[in-house]
């Protein structure tokens, strides 16, 4: 759907198998594509948790063989995902499994993308001339398993990759056809992982929620990860072993991830993805940022929409609903752009990149010029600062 249209187009990416448990049907889906050689894509976090070595084993005890990479690092390269994608090649790989969070997640569609499209990443990056017209490459069959609660990236039609040059992050076409969503994988994840990963999914469903090219399933969906992670983040955070609030936080992220595969993000995802490539910031932290600015900036252009947002919070305004965003911002420990090194002005520099890297800028309800997304950078400073 274009952005801005007056039509609202909707679908859903691939189906999801949700439930605790529901990883042990993981072969079946294997051999539903007729695969017997999969790729298992993961980091050094799913192999200490000894995640990696279950699914290894289910696998291997149904038939399949299993060659792996596990050494995926935070928001991937396009030279880091090539190699990856060499790697599966040479393994003669039928089918591609990505266990783990946002960065491994988008990996594993790289690679996927990479075994029946072999050749550069960012000749498929979506700021390349071409490339958004051109619509997805041709891909191996893919299945993805999140164990944190954060990026959506499951059940989204791109994968974020990075350059390893400049490290600003692109976006290329490209999705699973089949997601495992099984919240008893979540519970090993860090009280700051699951924090930063819980504000991500807080950061998509905000923006899908108040984006120009709002639809009614997004809208319904954003809604409520919205009011999820407003009930459940503090408690899993305090208590990684609520299975109760890691459900709520998994569905939280799912919904999030659909909403802004329809809808698009806009300028917190902007300033956060070139916050986070120029100061090192990890993702989630880095598009947190922006939540309270978001929801002030919807207060002052769609009333409607804001008096939603505070309701999802359980409060009367969106000032009171930008005002416990910071509190659960603080309460998990994001820090002041001042004690991490940031200035106004230095983030402010950000913005012609920001805009120049990230395809959906304009999808805000008013729209925005350089100068209107410096001041907001400002504001997004300022006030978290301040507050």
């Amino acid at each position: 759907m274009a952005m801005g249209s007056k039509y609202s187009e909707y679908a859903l990416v691939c189906p999801v198998l949700y439930g605790a448990g529901a990883v042990e049907e993981l072969p079946n889906k294997v051999k539903m594509f007729g695969a017997s050689k999969a790729f298992l894509v993961y980091d050094a976090g799913v192999k200490a948790s000894g995640m990696a070595e279950r699914i290894t084993g289910l696998l291997e005890q149904a038939g399949i063989s299993v060659a792996a990479f596990d050494d995926v690092k935070a928001d991937p390269t396009d030279a880091a995902v090539e190699a990856i994608g060499e790697a599966a090649q040479a393994a003669g790989s039928e089918v591609v499994i990505g266990l783990g969070g946002g960065s491994v997640l988008d990996s594993a569609k790289m690679v996927a993308l990479l075994l029946k499209t072999p050749g550069r990443v960012a000749d498929h990056f979506l700021t390349t001339p071409g490339a958004l017209e051109a619509g997805p490459a041709p891909s191996a069959p893919l299945i993805l398993i999140p164990t944190t609660s954060g990026s959506g990236s499951e059940v989204s039609i791109v994968a974020v990759i990075s350059h390893a040059v400049t490290h600003a992050k692109d976006a290329v076409f490209t999705a699973a056809n089949s997601v495992i969503l099984d919240p008893e994988l979540t519970v090993t994840a860090p009280p700051h992982v699951t924090a930063f990963a819980g504000l991500d999914v807080l950061a998509h469903a905000l923006e899908a929620y108040t984006s120009a090219s709002a639809d009614p399933l997004s809208s319904l969906v954003a809604y409520e990860a919205i009011r999820l992670v407003a009930a459940n983040l503090k408690r899993v955070y305090d208590d990684g072993s609520d299975i109760e609030a890691r459900s709520n936080m998994a569905i939280a992220s799912n919904f999030a991830g659909m909403a802004f595969n329809n809808t698009g993000l806009h300028f917190g995802h902007t300033f956060g993805h070139e916050l986070g490539g120029a100061f090192n910031l990890p993702h989630g932290m880095a598009s947190a940022y922006a939540i309270p600015t978001v929801i002030r900036f919807t207060g002052k252009h769609d009333p409607e929409r804001a008096a939603k947002i505070a309701e999802a919070f359980g409060v009367a305004s969106a000032e009171e609903a930008a005002q416990k965003a910071t509190e659960l911002m603080r309460y998990v420990g994001i820090k002041k752009f001042s004690e991490n090194g940031i200035t106004v002005e230095a983030a402010q520099a950000l913005a012609e990149d920001a805009i120049a890297h990230n395809v959906f800028f304009h999808n805000t309800v008013v729209p925005l010029a350089v100068d209107d997304f410096k001041a907001l950078i400002a504001e997004i400073v300022t006030t978290y600062d301040e507050d």
